[in-house]
């Protein structure tokens, strides 16, 4: 898209977010670390400099602001549109900074970019619908209840076999 697409589309200040958290290069250590770093390992979260290359080229022109703790506030006040960077496909960890964002410019256009190059819209019902994904994506429900199905299952099938002569 070239500089003049996408001032037309998006307006001329783009100002896009970008928050990496420091565990996704150097991992914490201990019990409840090991399962972290299983979930980022799992999400695939992409680089930094990968990410500021994505947004330079999804948005010529727009300023990227690495985000810590606090927000820039005197850069987003003037923005048309906001860009939050999602590092993996759910931006597991910027739960915080969307919701900050959310309610302090709901009238702003608020985009988000991930990891995967997939660009949408960040309102309401996308917000919920992400918010699923992070839940089942941090303490794998899902797959925890196979576990469990497969555990109570299994001895039950063997027995089934032994009683019919089967080996």
């Amino acid at each position: 898209m070239s500089e003049s697409e996408c001032h037309s589309l998006f307006g001329s200040r783009i100002v896009g977010l970008l928050h990496l958290r420091a565990d996704y290069v150097q991992p914490r250590t201990g019990l409840l670390a090991v399962w972290r770093r299983h979930v980022v390992a799992n999400a695939e979260v992409r680089p930094r400099d990968y990410m500021e290359a994505l947004f330079t080229a999804s948005f010529p022109g727009g300023s990227l602001v690495l985000v810590d703790e606090e927000l820039p506030i005197d850069r987003l006040v003037e923005a048309d549109t906001i860009v939050l960077l999602f590092p993996d496909s759910i931006g597991i960890d910027c739960r915080r900074l969307e919701r900050e964002v959310c309610s302090r410019w709901p009238l702003k256009r608020i985009l988000a970019l991930n990891g995967r190059r997939r660009l949408f819209r960040l309102d309401n019902e996308m917000r919920r619908r992400l918010a699923l994904r992070r839940f089942l994506e941090a303490y794998r429900l899902p797959e925890f209840g196979f576990l469990l199905i497969f555990v109570f299952v299994t001895p039950l099938l063997v027995l089934l076999d032994v009683f019919r002569g089967r080996r």
